[in-house]
C-alpha cells in the first residue's frame, strides 16, 4: 500500500489537507480533512493523519505501507507498539513493515488543549470535568453524521455554536470523508479509534493536547478498542493525547450531567436518527442513555428526549453481546434502589431476550446480519442507512 499524492489546498475560506491511498490491488481511496481558515495554522501538512487512517487496513490487508511524504519520528517510534495492541484484539490484524521517505522530530509547540466535542454523554463530560483547562471544542462532521447529510448537520451545528458560545470557548468544525473509506473494512465501533488519532494529528499545529472521551470504564476489562495504552500513542513531539473517562459508568456520568441545564437542552446521543430526528428515542444507544437518566431520576430533564420509553420496542431490540453489558448494568442500578415499575420488567424482558433468543429470533438476525454484513462489504451500508432513517428496521 501507498500513501501519496499530499496536498495542501484552500477554496472559499476553506482549508483542505488530501492524499490518496492506493492498495496493492491498484484500489484507490481519496482522504480529505477541511477547517475553516481561522484554524488554518493548526494543520500538520504532512503524512500522519493518513497513517493513523491507513495502518489498520495495511495491517488487515497485510500490506506493507510505503509513505511517499514526512512521518513525525516519536509516531514513527510508536507504530510497533500500536500494531502490538491491535493484533492482541484477534481481529485478524497482522504486523507490516512502514517506509517513509522522510522522518521529522517536530520543535514547534503550542499552548492550546482541546477536546473532541459531539454533544453526547462522554464528550460533555470530560468538557465539564475538564472546562478550566479545555478552551477548544472539536467538532468532526463525518463522523456520526454523512458529510452529505446536511439537514442534520446544520441542526447539530447550531446546538454546538450555542454551546461553544455559552461556555465561552472556541469551536473547530472538521469536515472529513474518512469514514467512508473506513466503512469499507471495520465496524464503525473500532475504525472510530483510528479516525480520532487521524483528526488529532491534522490538527496538531494548534494543540498542546487532545481529549478523547472514553465511553467505557476501568472495571470492564475489555476496553472495546478505544484504551488508555493506545489513544496515548496518537501523540506526537508536539501534541499528546489525553484519554479521558473511564473512572465513570454511563450512569455516574448522566447524574453528574443531568444537573447542567445547557447539557439537558443540547444532550445528542443518537447514531440512527430516524426520520432526521436528534435523538429517535427508539434505537440502542437512545434507550441506553434514556434508562440511565431514568435510574437517576433525571430522564424527564432531558428535552432532547421528546418522546416516552417505548417499552414494547426496548423489548425487541437486538443487541451484541458486548453492549448487553450496559443494560444489565442498568437493571442491577434499578434492582438497587427496589425499582418495580414497568420499565424495569421490560428491561428484564429486553435483557431475557438478548439472552435466551427464541428459534424465529435467532433465524431472523442471521438473516438480518448475513444481509449487513454484505451491505457493510458490497455497498458501504447505503441499503441499511436508508432502512433505518425511515424507520423501516
Amino acid at each position: 500500500m501507498k500513501i501519496k499524492n499530499i496536498t495542501y489546498s484552500s477554496q472559499n475560506n476553506k482549508f483542505v489537507l488530501s492524499a490518496r491511498i492506493v492498495l496493492n490491488s491498484g484500489k484507490k481511496h481519496d482522504i480529505y480533512f477541511e477547517v475553516d481558515e481561522a484554524f488554518k495554522d493548526f494543520i500538520a501538512k504532512d503524512a500522519n493523519p493518513f497513517l493513523a487512517a491507513s495502518l489498520a487496513i495495511c495491517m488487515e490487508k497485510m500490506e506493507d505501507l510505503e509513505i511517499e511524504g514526512t512521518v513525525s519520528k516519536s509516531l514513527i517510534a510508536n507504530i510497533p507498539k500500536i500494531m502490538k495492541i491491535l493484533t492482541s484484539w484477534k481481529q485478524g490484524f497482522h504486523p507490516v513493515l512502514i517506509k517513509a521517505n522522510y522522518l521529522t522530530s517536530e520543535l514547534k509547540t503550542a499552548s492550546n488543549i482541546g477536546c473532541f466535542f459531539s454533544g453526547g454523554v462522554d464528550s460533555f463530560y470530560t468538557y465539564l470535568k475538564n472546562k478550566t483547562k479545555i478552551k477548544y471544542l472539536i467538532f468532526v462532521h463525518g463522523f456520526d453524521i454523512k458529510p452529505e447529510d446536511l439537514n442534520l448537520y446544520e441542526k447539530v451545528e447550531k446546538n454546538i455554536i450555542e454551546i461553544a458560545r455559552k461556555e465561552n470557548v472556541k469551536l473547530i468544525t472538521v469536515k472529513t470523508n474518512l469514514r467512508e473509506t473506513l466503512d469499507q473494512y471495520f465496524d464503525w465501533n473500532m475504525s472510530y479509534e483510528f479516525a480520532l488519532g487521524s483528526v488529532s494529528l491534522f490538527l496538531r499545529n494548534g494543540f498542546k493536547e487532545i481529549y478523547m472521551s472514553c465511553g467505557q470504564t476501568d472495571i470492564n476489562s475489555d476496553h472495546r478498542y478505544m484504551s488508555p495504552s493506545l489513544d496515548i500513542l496518537w501523540s506526537s513531539e508536539n501534541m499528546k493525547i489525553i484519554h479521558y473517562g473511564c473512572n465513570a459508568d454511563k450512569i455516574i456520568k448522566l447524574s453528574f450531567l443531568s444537573n447542567n441545564k445547557l447539557v439537558m437542552k443540547n444532550l445528542r446521543v443518537c447514531w440512527v436518527n430516524k426520520n432526521g430526528a436528534y435523538n429517535c428515542c427508539e434505537c440502542e444507544k437512545c434507550f441506553r442513555n434514556m434508562l440511565a437518566l431514568y435510574v437517576s431520576d433525571s430522564l424527564e430533564k432531558c428535552k432532547t428526549f421528546n418522546k416516552q420509553l417505548d417499552l414494547n420496542k426496548l423489548k425487541n431490540t437486538r443487541v451484541s453481546p458486548y453492549v448487553l453489558k450496559y443494560f444489565v448494568a442498568l437493571l442491577k442500578a434499578l434492582k438497587l434502589k427496589k425499582d418495580k415499575s414497568k420499565v424495569r420488567f421490560a428491561l428484564e424482558e429486553f435483557i431475557k431476550n438478548n439472552k435466551y433468543p427464541s428459534l424465529q429470533q435467532r433465524l431472523k438476525r442471521k438473516v438480518r446480519d448475513s444481509l449487513r454484513l454484505l451491505d457493510n462489504k458490497y455497498n458501504q451500508n447505503r441499503l441499511y442507512w436508508f432502512l433505518t432513517k425511515r424507520d423501516l428496521i
